[in-house]
């Protein structure tokens, strides 16, 4: 028997294909077939307002809003259909489609490829999804925005297994973060996000520090400072020693009874400032050996006598060194036996790296429900608020996209984001009126509510409303102006 390789046609190259791709693209690029109608009535602070809300389909309006925004827009935070099972309500009549799967990449393409338009140089995407268009959500934000502006894929741990699930019962979903251009986006902060428990930890600090000389001191201790000639001396340095101690234990006891991640945990320490702080080892990070000038020994201060070396060396260069020596940031053992090691504070270290795996197990059935808001599965809005902070934290003022606006997550996690930080950020809802069927069980409570408020009953009067209403609880939220597709 002969074998035959198969040669590969002179058109055929690596890369996503499939049926109607083609299709996909020229829809993006065929301008829009309507145009936008201002509704007054029913926006909030019409004249002062900035920020939008658009009732139609997604893709016609981000066609009309590339015509004035192309370029402007900082963040945009979508949770698209995730394909599984149920009929798109985006989706395009294209010709020859054979899966599902096709349906969704014909859907997602061209929405994509005006999103990347409307994104500054200095813009990001985040985008959701789970485990049925993951490879492919991969593969066409790869082929858009190119795989080097691909920042990373979050998991987000929901901390609830899938309950109907006849292989592995998933209990995450994903998260992507892609740059428009990823060198310009790191230059302008990259992705950061607040230590979540950070203010908590320094209010803590702060209330034990106000404490010192003001606890009596205990009855052995007293006779100790008595000896010194110090038992009267409230504000002396053996006094302030002795309670400084004392508040060390509370506060690291206190960090060990609080849920805190293991990166927040480590600052379980109060300086004599008052400053809270972690100990971190100065030793040469990877396994070849420093330079020999980082191996110059430190002295200890009391002793006099050098304090050892890591073995491969300091992470420092001595000029570095010495300038941590004259800023307090270097912390000396009971003497010079034990090797030195460097102070971080936590009010200059607020910020940290967002991580791959992020736990939130949360749901916001009783916000809503505190709202009057009917609405499944939204997504949470202190995780999309952190997602947010995350991106909003490089410039004040950044405009936020959000077509595929469900319930208004994206417009309420804005607004509590400004509240919070003092930013004046904007955001752009689009949503399209998907008709509400009260006959349908997990439909008939969000119909009814429309009826209730005298309003059509579709999602787009579901998300009007809601942000309305956290707005009302959000002082300082400056409103809407709503429009709708012609």
């Amino acid at each position: 028997m002969k074998l035959v390789r198969d040669v590969p046609s002179a058109d055929e190259r690596y890369g996503l294909q499939w049926p109607g791709k083609r299709a996909a693209i020229d829809l993006a690029l065929a301008p829009a077939g309507t145009s936008l109608v201002a509704v007054p009535d029913e926006s909030v602070d019409w004249e002062r307002t900035k920020n939008l809300l658009i009732e139609g389909d997604n893709l016609d309006a981000l066609k009309l809003l590339r015509a004035d925004l192309q370029g402007a827009i900082k963040l945009i935070h979508i949770d698209p259909p995730y394909n599984t099972g149920k009929n798109f309500t985006y989706a395009d009549d294209f010709q020859g489609a054979e899966s599902v799967h096709t349906d969704w990449l014909n859907m997602i393409y061209p929405r994509l490829l005006l999103a990347r338009d409307l994104l500054r140089d200095d813009g990001a995407m985040i985008i959701h999804i789970d485990e049925h268009e993951h490879a492919n959500l991969h593969a066409v934000v790869s082929e858009i925005f190119g795989a080097a502006n691909l920042l990373g894929v979050a998991v987000w741990d929901k901390r609830n297994p899938k309950g109907d699930a006849s292989g592995l019962a998933y209990q995450h979903e994903s998260i992507f973060f892609v740059a428009k251009n990823r060198t310009v986006f790191v230059e302008a902060g990259g992705l950061r996000r607040r230590k979540k428990n950070a203010e908590a930890m320094l209010a803590k600090a702060k209330s034990l520090f106000a404490r010192l000389g003001k606890v009596d001191l205990p009855s052995d201790l007293k006779d100790v400072a008595r000896r010194y000639g110090l038992a009267d001396a409230s504000t002396d340095p053996f006094r302030r020693k002795i309670d400084l101690v004392r508040v060390n234990e509370e506060f690291a006891d206190w960090v060990r009874s609080q849920n805190f991640s293991g990166g927040e945990s480590a600052y379980n320490k109060i300086d004599a400032e008052g400053r809270v702080y972690r100990l971190v080892s100065m030793a040469w990070p990877n396994k070849k050996r420093a330079p020999d000038d980082y191996f110059l020994p430190l002295l200890h201060p009391v002793t006099g006598e050098a304090c050892p070396v890591p073995k491969r060396g300091w992470r420092n260069p001595p000029e570095t060194m010495q300038r941590l020596l004259s800023r307090g940031e270097i912390v000396f053992g009971a003497d010079h036996t034990v090797q030195p090691q460097r102070k971080y504070r936590l009010d200059q270290n607020l910020d940290e790296n967002v991580p791959s795996v992020i736990a939130y197990g949360g749901s916001d059935d009783a916000l809503l429900a505190e709202l009057g808001i009917p609405f499944d599965t939204p997504k949470p809005v202190e995780l999309v608020r952190d997602l947010l902070a995350a991106v909003l934290h490089q410039q004040p003022g950044g405009i936020v996209l959000d077509f595929f606006a469900g319930s208004g997550t994206v417009a309420h996690a804005v607004m509590l984001h400004n509240a919070a930080t003092g930013d004046d950020a904007r955001f752009i809802l689009v949503q399209r009126p998907e008709p509400l069927d009260a006959g349908k069980r997990d439909q008939r409570a969000a119909a009814e509510f429309c009826d209730a408020i005298g309003k059509p009953r579709t999602v787009a009067e579901i998300t009007k409303e809601r942000v309305r209403r956290a707005g009302a609880q959000c002082p300082s939220a400056p409103g809407f102006r709503v429009f709708r597709l012609a």
